[in-house]
């Protein structure tokens, strides 16, 4: 089996396998719709405007005040002192007690609700910026399909090719066989089929690597069936470029971008956040109130008798010249357990007698705490100036983006016009070779010089022309146009 006959059926191999794996067909706008609801930055920026609105909510939630209830209830029992007589006894007893605590800021030279709008340009910032990550991941997702695109343009250009030598090979080698043209004409043309079949297989990997590629925007399994619906490259709806000038485009995109907006938020918070840090340096008049109440019941039954002591040697009574020795009656206190269902008697009671209330006015004055409220003031200056600075750059890098794509899309539309009159001139020239080649008057490496000569010429259009569309695409992105083929 000769060589070709080797190449051609390895190719017509190769192109079957990636049939059967290439059968679901994907356009730019079922790309699109996947990656947005799909891709993984705009998961994440998603989950940080949900924290953000977390935080925001949290700031809204301090401007309430602050109530806390406690309760507890125990028992107790062990040696422990009695505060009035500083006497330890043995206790043993049930108690509870019921605490309730307000607190609310009256007045902090308007701090908490500068936070609270602080915290809300940030939220609104964080949503925008899900816009800002969209719009970004959109005009990735074209760049990746235009070059996946042009990548399989190229090879069906590079089948065209070799289908073309493997025609003139077998002409050619019926010609060598009978005796008409040398052995080398057709050795020269197995070796073009032989570098043809490289470039084809080129072509077909960087094909593969470009999808795989889009798959990894669109946050796709890299085994899944995708192939790109292929709509004829001169049928992408384009703008004029005279309508695209820069200084026009760059005052749209200011005024729609996502991208401004989140910095004009972002600077609104810092500069509440000032406001904010501003009013930490002043003092803060709260209100507060509290209620209280407790209980307390001995778990021991008690009985008191009154025992007679002698109340010493020289204590006694003179009664009728006769001497009676005196007694004291001292109380005996015993006690026993008693059930436990009797533990809360007077319950009710108590509670009604122990129940108090409180209520007053804070007044706390910041005198000195290490110059923390001071230095987050001047911390919170600059990151205003921060801010701005981050806005200016965003706009000057936008400038920059706007007029590079416009001077790219003119050059690609001078490039793709100038090659579109190289492909007629390289198809007229290779029209006249193959003549000239079939009656004997052109040997096979001018032939093929021709040949290659138009397959560059060819390339080299697509290549512009493709160019040219992503250039004009990435115009009408900034103008506010979207992205559509």
């Amino acid at each position: 089996m000769r060589t070709t006959q080797i190449l051609t059926l390895f190719l017509s191999a190769l192109f079957s396998a990636s049939g059967l794996r290439a059968q679901d067909k994907w356009d730019l706008r079922r790309c699109v719709e996947y990656a947005l609801a799909n891709n993984i930055s705009i998961k994440q920026a998603d989950i940080d405007s949900r924290t953000y609105k977390l935080y925001y909510d949290q700031a809204k939630g301090n401007q309430m005040g602050v109530v806390n209830g406690t309760t507890a209830l125990g028992l107790n029992f062990g040696r422990s002192i009695n505060q009035t007589t500083n006497i330890y006894t043995n206790t043993e007893g049930l108690s509870q007690y019921y605490n309730l605590q307000a607190n609310i800021t009256l007045f902090n030279w308007f701090a908490l609700r500068r936070a609270t709008e602080s915290n809300k340009f940030s939220y609104e910032a964080q949503v925008v910026n899900i816009d800002k990550i969209k719009n970004d991941v959109t005009l990735n997702v074209s760049a990746a399909y235009l070059s996946a695109l042009l990548a399989k343009q190229q090879v069906s250009l590079a089948k065209t090719k070799i289908q073309l030598t493997e025609q003139q090979l077998k002409n050619t080698r019926a010609l060598v066989d009978a005796g008409s043209l040398p052995e080398l004409n057709a050795a020269e043309l197995e070796v073009q089929f032989a570098t043809d079949t490289a470039s084809i297989i080129t072509a077909q990997e960087t094909y593969d690597i470009d999808k795989l590629q889009l798959k990894a925007i669109l946050n796709l399994d890299a085994a899944a069936p995708f192939d790109l619906d292929t709509p004829p490259v001169e049928t992408i709806p384009v703008e004029p470029i005279t309508s695209l000038q820069p200084d026009i485009v760059y005052a749209i995109a200011v005024g729609a971008f996502p991208q401004q907006k989140m910095n004009d938020l972002r600077i609104a918070s810092a500069e509440k956040n000032v406001d904010y840090s501003k009013g930490r340096l002043y003092p803060t008049l709260s209100a507060y109130g509290a209620l209280g109440d407790n209980f307390f019941n001995d778990l021991r039954a008690s009985s008191t008798e009154f025992v007679p002591t002698n109340a010493g040697p020289n204590s006694y009574a003179l009664v009728a010249g006769t001497q009676y020795p005196l007694y004291l009656a001292n109380p005996v206190t015993t006690y026993s357990s008693q059930p436990f269902y009797k533990a809360f008697q007077g319950y009710g009671t108590q509670l009604s007698n122990n129940f108090g209330q409180q209520v007053g006015l804070q007044l706390n004055i910041p005198i000195f705490n290490g110059n923390t409220a001071r230095i987050n003031y001047k911390k919170a200056q600059l990151s205003v100036t921060t801010a701005k600075l981050t806005k200016d750059n965003d706009l000057q890098t936008l400038k920059q983006g706007v007029y590079q794509a416009y001077y790219n899309a003119v050059a690609s539309l001078q490039k793709f016009e100038a090659n579109k009159k190289a492909v007629v001139v390289a198809e007229k020239s290779f029209d006249l070779a193959t003549k000239r080649y079939n009656i004997g008057m052109l040997n096979t490496i001018d032939y093929l010089t021709n040949q290659n000569n138009l397959f560059t010429a060819r390339i080299n259009v697509l290549i512009a022309q493709y160019d040219y569309v992503f250039r004009v695409k990435v115009l009408e992105y900034y103008k506010g146009l979207g992205i559509k083929l």
